[in-house]
């Protein structure tokens, strides 16, 4: 299986393959950045959305945050090395030498888009995620930082952080949503009036 996950490193990493510059500015940027879209977009939902839009949020930012402790647990049990520290691959940016599996990453962004598939409000708009995460999945591998085995076990470790809040964590989402709700008026009622 190791030997199958090197190989399949060695065709999508930036060594394998001829690369322009545009494609290598393009690879970085999706494998750092992209990401970073997803927490402001959770808030926008909070902000804009009704009680079930907020508690499809709060959902999947739970089921983030479970992801990646287990995520956090696993890297610690078994502290996979990243290619670059076995002289794999063709680096193309600066990261430290961790462990690597499964990608944070990744698992923050499939614990996010997975966590909004399983709520019915956000159901089109998670699934959409869920496949567009395969971007920075490929980008992650690109740029030499991982392995495709640590992509696998971000969406392993996302869909089942979503399953379980989807399973057992209604109960606390809709208290945590009523209590941001509460907090968001009197926040509002405070600083509105002056």
């Amino acid at each position: 299986m190791e030997l199958l996950n090197f190989r399949i490193f060695l065709l999508l990493n930036s060594s394998a393959i001829y690369t322009s510059s545009w494609r290598e500015h393009l690879a970085v940027f999706t494998a750092e950045w992209l990401v970073w879209a997803l927490p402001p977009m959770l808030v926008y939902l909070w902000l804009r959305g009704d009680f079930k839009l907020k508690k499809a949020a709060v959902g999947a930012a739970l089921s983030a945050a479970i992801a990646l402790c287990v995520g956090g647990l696993l890297g610690w049990l078994w502290p996979h090395p990243r290619p670059f520290m076995l002289g794999m691959g063709h680096l193309l940016i600066n990261h430290a030498a961790d462990a690597s599996l499964p990608s944070d990453h990744l698992t923050l962004w499939w614990g996010i888009a997975l966590g909004l598939a399983h709520s019915a409000p956000t159901k089109r708009i998670g699934l959409l995620l869920t496949a567009t995460g395969l971007a920075p999945a490929w980008a992650r591998v690109f740029v030499g930082v991982h392995f495709p085995a640590d992509m696998l076990a971000a969406f392993i470790v996302a869909l089942g952080s979503a399953h379980v809040v989807s399973a057992y964590g209604r109960p606390m989402v809709t208290k945590a949503t009523v209590a941001g709700v509460q907090l968001q008026r009197a926040l509002l009622r405070r600083y509105a009036r002056g």
